[in-house]
């Protein structure tokens, strides 16, 4: 009798073990889209060793139709480009005409208005362009567009086994864990490739976000995407400290967000977004596409929303219906990059803004033109930024002022430079004006490959108004009335050039 009632115990113990773990094993995981979690009335769910989503939440999520036909119990999605048709119960689907078998069919939950059409995940990331990741400490499934499609996606696509739904038809594993049992930025380890420590991420609470770092970072070019508006930016091999300030609103995850007051810019996002390698995603959500710098230096990242791109027309023209022609006026260097020094000390960058400012000032005059600075302050702006930026702008032209530097050399005189065919007329005009304001030696105009005219689109030059390294030179360049000239002479040049 005893042992019938041990027996008994045991088996009933068993039972609710298996049912626990069958339970935990069912969760259903929250899914993100791009970055966003999908909300829908029906949420996902695991079934034996199938993880179910609603199709139509995804679908349309993506950009695609979904047409139900009640009586045949089939969707119909397509984009234009692709065509799917799914019948519920089957065990097959026509993608573009070509039957693709299903492992398990397509089912509805629910009944009538509330009924929702349920396919399996794993149909969705093969037959519809999106890649899979799954993070297991989080319990979350991210969709994500390949990149001819969205960006936004994690390098080297889908790398985690989608819940339930594992090569061996055995729940558990994920097939995104390291050595340590740990997957990539879900729990409060640092992950081992990480060479960049993100300890802070800060809003200034007028357009520029600073991301604070310890190590090494290797950062490109943000990407400005669309539907909706929002700047995106990677940071790879990069993780957050364990005291990383402001923290998360999803630890688990380690996602949060900065919400500012704005017009512009809603908010600043940040989170995990790859563990191959380990990448930090931070993300700008925009209230319209948005001009932007980006300053890298030693520990710090800092971007800048300078102004929203609508109010750039990409023809403004004037009440009578001529042309405004947008002109990008850059002074070279800045902050920690001053540039060369002159024999006395002063230093190149002090010069170009002041030359930068003073044909601002005299191009805002001119109701034709609309100057654009990349700086107008003592700030870093990297060579690729500038360029980026005027080439964003659609400007019609680009002129970069410098002065010359040649140690133990005499070296004086003006010169001016251009990198493409259609930019030598230009660089001709404008060094005819700037050497009649310097009365300094003619270099001529010669070509050269720096970035900023090498990378723009439209007609671009750099001059070089004097040598800082010769006296005579240096004391013209700081001279208030000369400077004025120099000034002067490169809106006579534009004007000219714009036949203005």
């Amino acid at each position: 009798m005893k042992k019938a009632v041990l027996m008994l115990v045991f088996l009933v113990a068993a039972i609710s073990l298996f049912a626990s773990v069958s339970s935990a094993a069912s969760k259903a995981p929250k899914l993100f889209l791009n970055g966003q979690e999908l909300q829908s009335a029906t949420a996902p769910r695991v079934e034996k060793y199938t993880t179910y989503v609603p199709i139509r939440t995804v679908a349309e999520g993506i950009g695609f139709d979904v047409n139900w036909d009640k009586a045949a119990k089939k969707a119909v999605i397509h984009n234009g480009d692709s065509l799917i048709e799914l019948i519920v119960g089957s065990k097959s689907a026509l993608v573009n005409g070509s039957k693709v078998p299903l492992a398990t069919p397509a089912k509805i939950v629910g009944s009538g208005s509330a009924s929702t059409t349920m396919v399996p995940l794993r149909f969705i990331s093969e037959n519809m362009g999106l890649k899979v990741y799954f993070d297991s400490p989080s319990n979350s499934v991210f969709l994500y567009q390949p990149n001819d499609v969205n960006p936004e996606q994690p390098d080297g696509g889908g790398n985690g086994t989608i819940p339930g739904e594992d090569d061996n038809n055995e729940p558990g594993g994920d097939g995104n864990t390291g050595e340590n049992g740990n997957s990539g930025g879900g729990d409060n380890s640092i992950p081992a490739d990480a060479e960049a420590l993100i300890t802070s991420i800060q809003f200034d609470g007028i357009g520029t976000t600073n991301i604070a770092y310890a190590g090494s970072a290797t950062v490109g070019e943000p990407q400005m995407l669309s539907n909706p508006n929002r700047l995106v930016l990677d940071i790879p091999k990069a993780a957050f400290t364990e005291g990383f300030s402001p923290g998360f609103t999803a630890t688990n995850a380690k996602m949060g967000e900065l919400v500012t007051e704005n017009e512009l810019l809603t908010k600043v996002r940040f989170s995990y977004y790859s563990d191959k390698p380990s990448t930090v995603r931070v993300v700008w959500d925009l209230s319209a596409a948005a001009q932007y710098t980006i300053t890298k230096s030693d520990g710090l990242i800092q971007v800048s929303i300078l102004g929203s791109l609508e109010n750039v027309p990409p023809n403004p023209t004037t009440p009578d219906g001529d042309k405004i022609f947008k002109v990008v006026i850059d002074a070279g260097h800045g902050a920690h990059d001053p540039g060369t020094a002159s024999v006395s000390g002063k230093v190149e960058k002090s010069f170009n803004l002041a030359i930068a400012l003073k044909v601002n000032e005299l191009l805002k005059k001119e109701p034709r033109i609309q100057p654009i600075l990349t700086r107008s302050d003592d700030t870093f702006v990297t060579l690729d930024e500038r360029a980026a930026m005027a080439n964003r702008l659609k400007a019609d032209l680009f002129l970069s002022i410098h002065a010359n530097a040649l140690k133990g050399s005499p070296a004086s005189g003006t010169e001016t430079f251009y990198n493409r065919a259609d930019s030598k007329t230009f660089a001709d005009i404008i060094h005819k004006h700037l050497l009649g304001a310097t009365d300094l030696p003619d270099r001529k105009v010669k070509t050269a490959g720096f970035v900023v005219i090498k990378k723009t689109t439209m007609p671009a030059v750099l001059t070089e108004s004097g040598f800082l390294t010769n006296a005579k030179d240096e004391a013209v360049l700081f001279n208030e009335a000369k400077q004025n000239e120099i000034a002067q002479a490169l809106v006579d040049g534009i004007k000219e050039y714009l036949k203005l």
